[in-house]
């Protein structure tokens, strides 16, 4: 069975994440530090700037995925009540995901030309496991598990979709629902995490001499690696609370 899938940045993601972190880390090394040897440590925050940005884009890969899916379960139900057979019934129903995303679809670019690879004597339900376990949904792969189990035992397809078509519509209207909902809250954190960064840029241009203490020294580079810290966990702290999954 096919391995879940491993998303990689490509290479111009890579070097655009890469000149931003870099980018950051100078901003913070000359706002907190205002010193050249902590500005090229800037390179330090280059590898978790990836691994965020990986984590970030996978999952909004895969909830592009599920939405699609939904809408492919849609043709397939369609697709079934038309009197096709549950063969026909998938490869009809990638036809209407082709037209409705184009050449963007994710889902045909996982689940490849499954009229193609029917025809070479592939089993469907090799196909779609394969498919579930390389998705990495929850979703898919329950709908997957209980499609095999109801292709060897008889069951209702029919009603197999369909309850698959309300769960994953449910799931998905319950998150906009939370994120509706939460979405004063993050951008009160937001605001939250830029104001701190405002003030002390204020006082480096407008009153020099009332911070300067706090660079060239070690007790101001302390204080200043301490506030960093707080702050840094204070963000991470904050988008925790607000990001609330289903």
């Amino acid at each position: 069975m096919e391995k879940r899938r491993v998303w990689r940045l490509s290479i111009p993601e890579m070097l655009a994440t890469s000149l931003a972190a870099m980018g950051i880390g100078f901003f913070i090394a000359c706002l907190f530090y205002d010193c050249v040897w902590v500005m090229a440590a800037g390179v330090l925050i280059i590898y978790p700037a990836m691994l965020f940005v990986n984590e970030y884009k996978e999952k909004q890969w895969r909830k592009r995925l599920n939405l699609e899916f939904k809408d492919y379960m849609y043709g397939i139900s369609n697709a079934l009540l038309a009197g096709y057979s549950i063969e026909n019934a998938f490869v009809e129903a990638q036809k209407d995901i082709k037209a409705l995303y184009e050449n963007k679809s994710v889902l045909i670019q996982e689940l490849g030309n499954l009229k193609k690879r029917l025809n070479m004597q592939e089993n469907l339900e090799k196909i779609l496991q394969e498919f579930a376990s390389a998705s990495g949904s929850e979703d898919i792969e329950s709908f997957v598990e209980v499609f095999c189990y109801a292709k060897r035992g008889g069951g209702d397809f029919l009603q197999i979709i369909q309850t698959t078509i309300r769960r994953i519509g449910d799931k998905i209207e319950v998150q906009e629902e939370i994120e509706t909902v939460i979405a004063q809250k993050a951008l009160e954190h937001k605001i939250m995490c830029v104001i701190p960064v405002v003030v002390l840029v204020f006082f480096r241009f407008s009153s020099p001499e009332f911070i300067g203490v706090l660079y060239g020294n070690l007790p101001g580079v302390l204080i200043m690696t301490v506030v960093l810290i707080f702050y840094a966990l204070a963000m991470f702290w904050g988008a925790k609370i607000v990001k609330i999954e289903v």
